[in-house]
């Protein structure tokens, strides 16, 4: 089992919409934080369309753009790395350019490094069952889904970062909003919260934020930066276990949690081009 070390941080949340003031080396930091939570996708899809509005025009997949967001949603994640295949973890930087690589922490016993799931959809040629049945039958009733017909899930982890590049490119970026959609969240408190934890260009944790609870539903937490703040990475937290045939929700505090639409500002280059091409 690996383990990641974070910098003490101070960090002030309040409710539903709301400012967190982080205190970071070099400026005071402020994160304007949206949740929302309810038993299905229309619960939420004010709230997550709010977000996606307040950071312009979906670039889709390709190449960088001067403003504007990036979506994943995994239903367009073809079967060949979908369940039970593997996903790449920079799948989404190189298949499908939108400037992101992923790789776990604290993984279980028996865990593969940097492995990632991305659940079956209904159609899919080997009749894997959906939203994760195949790892855990219990699991397909207690997870929704908020875009059909996929989940992602660390394979045997609860703990994962999210890294920033220029799209399809090897350069590190940055991005000054992220926000996830999570399902059947059930625990708000100490080791049991599932959270965010933005780590700006300094390594700092510029802010650290919770999912808000709905068992069996769904749970949007967006936090965005207004105050020049460049986030390189963002560390996610699902739930107290790994998904696992012997991980059975609401059994022994046990709350598992899958992973729907990632939603995230157009990630800049932490560099600056010259006229000459050349970066500094």
């Amino acid at each position: 089992m690996s383990s990641t070390r974070f910098p003490q941080q101070v960090l002030a949340v309040a409710a539903t919409v709301a400012l967190a003031l982080a205190t970071t080396a070099t400026a005071n930091a402020a994160a304007v934080i949206v949740r929302a939570e309810g038993a299905n996708a229309a619960a939420i899809q004010a709230t997550v369309d709010a977000f996606r509005a307040s950071l312009g025009t979906n670039n889709g997949v390709g190449l960088p753009a001067a403003t504007g967001r990036r979506e994943i949603n995994w239903d367009g994640v073809p079967d060949t790395v979908s369940a039970p295949n593997f996903l790449p973890p920079n799948f989404f930087n190189v298949n499908s350019p939108r400037g992101v690589v992923f790789n776990t922490i604290q993984e279980s016993a028996n865990s593969s490094f940097n492995n990632f799931i991305v659940s079956a959809d209904d159609s899919n040629p080997t009749v894997t069952p959906v939203r994760f049945a195949d790892i855990n039958p219990q699991y397909s009733s207690i997870f929704t889904t908020f875009s059909a017909q996929r989940l992602f899930t660390p394979r045997l982890a609860r703990t994962m970062d999210v890294n920033f590049f220029v799209p399809g490119t090897s350069r590190p970026a940055a991005v000054t909003a992220f926000g996830v959609v999570f399902a059947d969240v059930d625990g708000t408190s100490g080791a049991s919260r599932t959270s965010l934890r933005f780590i700006d260009t300094n390594g700092n944790i510029a802010a650290a934020v919770s999912a808000g609870a709905f068992d069996n539903g769904l749970s949007f937490v967006g936090v965005s930066f207004n105050a020049g703040e460049r986030i390189t990475r963002v560390v996610i937290v699902s739930g107290t276990d790994a998904l696992d045939a012997s991980s059975v929700d609401g059994t022994d505090g046990v709350d598992v949690v899958a992973m729907d639409d990632f939603i995230y500002a157009e990630p800049q280059t932490l560099f600056t081009v010259f006229a000459d091409s050349f970066e500094n």
